[in-house]
Order: structure tokens, then sequence, then C-alpha cells
């Protein structure tokens, strides 16, 4: 079961190299005082952090959580919708909390700003990079109704309308849907080392080495960074008259995954 919102939620992908302007001396210029990682700013706003950033991770998707000898362990499936329900019926709302940490800076993974550079055919030394800084510019909590799919379920013809893969899904244990997801849609980042100083990125989109282009990454894509109201699919989804509240949720075992 895979699918991709992208199309309707993301306008796509812009990726700029952003030139920066010497300043006072080039290691001034060159050189971000270390932020607070990203994953804490998280947590203290009621969320779950991703151990990595997903594209794919929205509200909907459909996520198998284990834990086995002590370690957690979580598998993106794909998209509730790829079973037949639509925005409406699944009461999907984009935006549904506010923005957070606008025009904030944080620490998080080297590997988030390396895929991008990646993308772009940039060439940057990933041995030195200890990690990144993203500058959140746009950003928000996306939610869909647990309620409005157990009524959806309930249709006389819901079993019709899914496809054999989706109902072998819920047969099946320890699978779980993502009620509510974090995403940065509209972010800055740069590649910097253990002390804190800029990475030099180059190629084509990024200007040659020793120009004055510094690599910073402007991305309007949205990027999930973390999760919550993570509910079980099955058994419970199936139990007769359940309320919402009362089915169980993978948050708290979520957080016991390794970053």
């Amino acid at each position: 079961m895979t699918g991709n919102r992208q199309a309707r939620h993301t306008a796509g992908i812009i990726l700029t190299a952003i030139g920066v302007a010497a300043a006072v001396s080039i290691s001034v210029a060159q050189t971000i005082s270390q932020p607070p990682p990203l994953k804490q700013f998280l947590e203290e706003n009621g969320w779950v952090p991703l151990p990595i950033p997903d594209r794919r991770m929205g509200a909907g998707s459909v996520i198998k959580v284990t834990k086995q000898d002590g370690a957690v362990s979580m598998q993106w499936l794909g998209d509730f919708r790829r079973c037949g329900i639509t925005d409406g019926e699944f009461g999907f709302m984009r935006g549904k909390y506010r923005a957070i940490g606008i025009g904030k800076t944080f620490g998080v993974k080297a590997s988030v700003a390396a895929d991008y550079i990646a993308k772009l055919d940039g060439t940057a030394d990933l041995e030195k990079a200890s990690g990144a800084v993203l500058q959140i510019e746009d950003s928000g909590g996306d939610a869909v109704d647990f309620l409005a799919l157990t009524i959806w379920l309930a249709q006389p013809d819901a079993a019709q309308r899914m496809p054999a893969a989706c109902t072998n899904l819920l047969a099946q244990e320890d699978i779980y849907l993502v009620g509510e997801a974090f995403r940065v849609s509209k972010a800055v980042y740069d590649l910097v080392d253990r002390n804190g100083a800029r990475l030099v990125v180059t190629g084509a989109a990024f200007g040659r080495a020793g120009s004055s282009s510094s690599g910073t990454l402007s991305v309007t894509e949205d990027l999930y960074f973390g999760v919550r109201r993570v509910k079980q699919l099955a058994p419970a989804l199936l139990m007769p008259n359940i309320a919402p509240l009362a089915v169980p949720e993978a948050d708290n075992l979520m957080r016991l995954i390794e970053p």
C-alpha cells in the first residue's frame, strides 16, 4: 500500500542555493551559533519526534510499531487514503494546529540537509558534517479524525470499497494510524561541522568553491518531523462502538525509538 500526497498538499520542491555576502570577517560569516535541537522543541510542544524526518509520514499514514528485546522499531506501510477513503470522509484538516517555531533555528541531523544537497547534485565534505541547522519559515500540524474513520468503516459498502491489501492489513497486529503530524513546509538549512562552522557546498546550483555562495538551502516542501495520537488500527478499530479515546496509542512506545 503506497501513495504520495505531495501533489495535493505541496506545490513542489523549491531548492535554492543562497549566496551569503561576507560580513566583518570570513570566520564570523561562516560560523553559526549552536542552536537547540529540534527534537527538544517538538517534545516541549507535545509532539513525538520522528527518528528520521519523512515526507510520507503525514496524518493518515499507516505504520507498524513493534517492540522486541527492548528495542522499538517503526515501519511506514502506506497511506490509509489508498484504501478508498477521501480527505473529506477522513476529516483531514491541514493546519489544524498553528505554526510554531517560525523564524527560530534548530539543530537537526546532517542527513536532512545532505539529502537535499544530493538532489541538487551538490558536493560537500560530509565526513566533517556533524549536523545541520534548520531555520523554520513555515510549519503546521495536520490531523485526521479517528471517529470519522470508524464511521466510514461502519458503512455497508466499506468492505467492498477497500482493496484486499487493506483488509489484510487490518487483520494484523501492531498496525497504527498516524492521527496528527507536524510538518515543516519551508525552511533554510546549513550543514555544519562540530565547531558550528558552515560547510561549503559546491555544484552548479551552489557556485564554485571559494565563491560567495555558502551552500545554504532554501527548501519548500512538506517534511514531517513529529507525530502524535498514533492510534491502533487493529484489533481496536474493529471493535463495535469503541470510543476514540479508548483506542490504544503508540505515542509513548515511539518515544523509546533510538534516534
